[in-house]
């Protein structure tokens, strides 16, 4: 035993797994950066259907005021000019959030100042409408909401203030039938707008289907390279011979019968089995599906050809990348810059907005699946090719042997 300690090689494997934890170690904890972790440009929408006026305050002040204290590197915000405008962009997937600051806003705040002052009982609070993209997930939705539960908040806190300000000048007692609208003037309702079912499993399918293909695609090139090693070792032990490129072409096509094998297996348990809702056929769903199992395959595949016995090293750190930096559990304009620039240069963020599309906007080319689509078959040719390529290389090479 101690003989084998001492060679260098017996160590590999303990440096090789304190390297990837490492590395998993380095991914992972910036991703939860705690409440110092700023949003970029995370999309939010406001409507100011405002027509009226008032001397205590108008949706103006929300629209400037407000949104301009939350905005810089936090929040986008994008003024559309009513709420149906508001909700098409919600289903389309191009914001998370909708504040609509209704018709009589001013004026509502004008009658409930004058039912303060006069003493009378009839005074209504103000309602605005808070609107929610839920498809975006747990986090997103989270977020979404608290920003926009925050701007409404703020604005009913600065009214409140006017008010107390002005019935303590004027000395004036309030009845307790209304004297609770004076610490919540302005309240507000909230709405999902896409209205998915209980069975959405909260807007996480989606990332939960790439994080399944991502690791089937890790896992399926090493054990199928492992497998056809050894293999190859016994036929070649009993002088049949086989090329180099006649294994690497069985382990490419094996790649293709895992992706059908995997994506069958998650149609059937989730929308099957779990009975998860699904906004598009099961049929399309499956088959964009098994596109991402086969670009994630290759994609493992050509990383092994170029590494080697090192590519694990390469690999494992990759596929972790790539499932935080998908968008999948936490939105990407919350992610550190580093993870946002593999979003754009992995596929499985592209993956994730094309399954999201899929499951909850109808298959929409402008809710993300079209962008997708278009990003994943150029990884696919990308990767495929360069598969292809290894192939010819190692076949001349073979040729020229002979």
């Amino acid at each position: 035993m101690k003989r084998l300690l001492k060679i260098k090689t017996t160590w590999t494997p303990i440096w090789m797994i304190a390297f990837l934890m490492l590395c998993m170690i380095s991914i992972y904890l910036p991703v939860f950066g705690g409440p110092s972790q700023r949003l970029t440009n995370f999309p939010l929408i406001i409507v100011n259907e405002d027509t009226g006026t008032s001397s205590l305050a108008t949706a103006k002040e929300i629209g400037d005021h407000l949104i301009q204290a939350q905005n810089g590197h936090t929040f986008n915000w994008r003024i559309v000019p009513n709420k149906e405008t508001a909700v098409k962009e919600l289903k389309d997937n191009q914001a998370f959030g909708a504040l609509i600051i209704p018709a009589n806003y001013s004026d509502g705040i004008t009658n409930l100042h004058h039912a303060l002052m006069t003493g009378k009982t009839e005074g209504k609070p103000i309602m605005l409408e808070i609107l929610i993209n839920e498809g975006g997930g747990l986090s997103t939705t989270a977020i979404a909401t608290n920003a926009l539960e925050s701007v409404a908040t703020v604005a009913s806190s600065d009214i409140s203030k006017h008010l107390k300000e002005d019935l303590l000048k004027n000395n004036i007692l309030l009845s307790p039938n209304i004297a609770f609208l004076m610490d919540a003037p302005i309240q507000y309702t909230m709405t999902n707008v896409l209205g998915l079912p209980e069975n959405s499993n909260k807007g996480m399918t989606p990332f939960m289907l790439v994080l399944i293909t991502s690791i089937s695609g890790l896992m399926g090139v090493n054990m199928i390279n492992g497998y056809m090693k050894n293999i190859t070792a016994k036929l070649r032990d009993k002088d049949y011979l086989l090329t180099d490129t006649k294994v690497l072409v069985t382990e490419l096509l094996l790649g293709v019968i895992l992706a059908l094998m995997v994506a069958f297996i998650l149609q059937l348990a989730i929308f099957g089995f779990f009975r998860s809702s699904h906004s598009t056929s099961i049929w399309w769903i499956f088959l964009f599906t098994l596109f991402c199992c086969m670009t994630l395959y290759f994609q493992f595949k050509i990383v092994g050809l170029l590494f080697g016995k090192w590519g694990m090293l390469v690999m494992f750190p990759l596929n972790i990348m790539g499932v935080f930096a998908s968008g999948g559990a936490v939105p990407v304009t919350s992610l550190p810059l580093i993870h946002r620039f593999f979003s754009t240069v992995l596929p499985t963020r592209y993956m994730v907005d094309g399954m999201r599309a899929l499951l909850y906007y109808n298959g929409k080319l402008q809710a993300g699946l079209g962008t997708a689509l278009l990003v994943i078959i150029i990884f696919f040719i990308i990767f495929l090719g360069s598969c292809i390529a290894v192939a010819y290389r190692i076949h001349r090479k073979e040729l020229a042997n002979i």
